[in-house]
């Protein structure tokens, strides 16, 4: 009366593959700029602005984190306590360094900082380490991981998933799916992903590597229709040979958007950066960059910030199979995002909240490319200067005065077109 649907979800005597099927295909040519990945999608200005993902939590589910706690690149976590959560449900069991490099590549696309190296987008988060996947096989016993490690996630408080795995076939054929099953409802995992959505998490996938191999169509659940599936181009922008096309089965627009997925710089070793290919790793790109205009837009929902990344894209209005709307411009999202979710002001710029305990957002009536930050005391003794020679958006949010005395304070702002003088009064709670 209870059970609605049984379903076989492993057959233990079929053929396994046998070792890491999350392989790296490292790429020893086309070496385009470290930090190409960053600005082709026009990250620079959020990330020079301190818009790096800083309390936003992500969730990385993949099928191992192999060296993560070793990485240089990666220390600046470790040291920080900003690994929140780690847990293998593959294994039920916390050991999540081990199994696979594959996590270690996303992870470190994603927080990595090597001056002059590798720039992640997202390097001021949070994270959560789930390994999802059984690296020696290939079964839907897996989907079922992936769905406990996105409720898992919920339940820590995720704001994103970032996902750089899929399905389409299995080591049982008769399991494998079909490409009509990709309509965003039938794939369990997709279902899945779509109820984490719906909790408000924005889930970011994979769109697949697909397209030079017999499959050719996205995987699961990138056809899901509140998930944001990621294509790879090149340095160039150019659509890579493996990124997956669409659309989905029922004909919408798949990938969603595309980035750099070709000759990603990354670490998976102790040291040393490497560069990989993949969608795996044009998934990180995009998934970090959307935690900075969270942290930028705290008012924007899931919903909202996938319709800012999505509408920015230069083939919004010429969609197609392959890049779906291309490539964002996450300096455009964030101006869409602070033009629906902050008020028009009475002023060219205000402080807000004023009084405060330290911590207040400078908003402007309009956004700015610079920004200079200057708060001197009542006594004319500066106490922090600060010169943002990339901005973007029309806010700022100061921390500055969390370690300072009560009193009040006066801040200087100035951009290309306007000078204002403020007075902010901060008070210890």
């Amino acid at each position: 009366r209870f059970i609605k649907e049984i379903r076989l979800v492993k057959t233990p005597d079929a053929k396994g593959a046998g070792s890491d099927k999350l392989l790296i295909d490292f790429s020893n040519a086309d070496l385009p700029p470290y930090d190409r990945p960053v600005t082709m999608i026009n990250g620079y200005p959020l990330i020079n602005s301190g818009f790096t993902g800083k309390g936003i939590l992500v969730a990385v589910l993949d099928g191992g984190f192999t060296n993560a706690d070793k990485a240089e690149s990666l220390e600046h976590l470790m040291e920080g306590n900003r690994i929140k959560a780690v847990r293998s449900f593959v294994d039920n069991n916390t050991n999540v360094y081990n199994f696979s490099t594959h996590g270690t590549a996303v992870l470190s696309i994603l927080a990595g900082k090597t001056e002059g190296f590798l720039l992640g987008t997202a390097t001021g988060a949070d994270f959560i380490l789930l390994r999802t996947e059984d690296t020696s096989s290939e079964f839907p016993c897996e989907e079922d991981f992936w769905a406990a490690g996105a409720e898992y996630a919920d339940s820590c408080g995720a704001d994103i998933i970032s996902s750089s795995l899929g399905y389409s076939t299995f080591d049982d054929e008769a399991m494998s799916y079909k490409h009509s099953d990709l309509d965003g409802n039938t794939a369990f995992v997709t279902r899945a992903a779509d109820i984490a959505a719906s909790r408000g998490i924005i889930v970011v996938n994979s769109a697949g590597n697909e397209r030079n191999k017999s499959w050719k169509m996205l995987i699961a659940p990138a056809d899901g229709d509140s998930v944001l599936a990621a294509g790879a181009v090149n340095g160039s922008g150019i659509i890579s040979d493996f990124s997956s096309s669409g659309p989905s089965a029922d004909g919408r627009v798949k990938p969603d958007v595309a980035a750099m997925g070709v000759s990603v710089p990354l670490q998976v070793t102790a040291s040393g950066i490497a560069r990989g290919n993949g969608t795996s790793f044009s998934c990180p790109v995009i998934s970090g960059m959307t935690a900075a205009l969270l942290q930028a837009v705290p008012r924007a929902g899931s919903s909202a910030v996938i319709e800012a990344v999505i509408s920015s894209s230069d083939r919004y209005y010429f969609p197609d199979s392959l890049y779906g709307y291309g490539i964002p411009d996450f300096t455009k999202a964030l101006a869409f995002l602070q033009e629906k979710y902050i008020n028009d002001l009475a002023g060219e710029v205000i402080a807000a909240p004023n009084p405060s305990s330290g911590t207040f957002d400078i908003i402007l009536s309009s956004p700015a490319e610079r920004l200079t930050i200057d708060i001197f005391t009542l006594t004319g003794r500066l106490v922090y200067s600060r010169n943002y020679t990339e901005f973007a958006g029309r806010m700022l949010r100061v921390s500055e005065l969390q370690n300072k005395e009560q009193g009040v304070y006066i801040v200087r702002v100035i951009t290309d077109s306007i000078s204002e003088v403020l007075k902010v009064i901060m008070i210890r709670n």
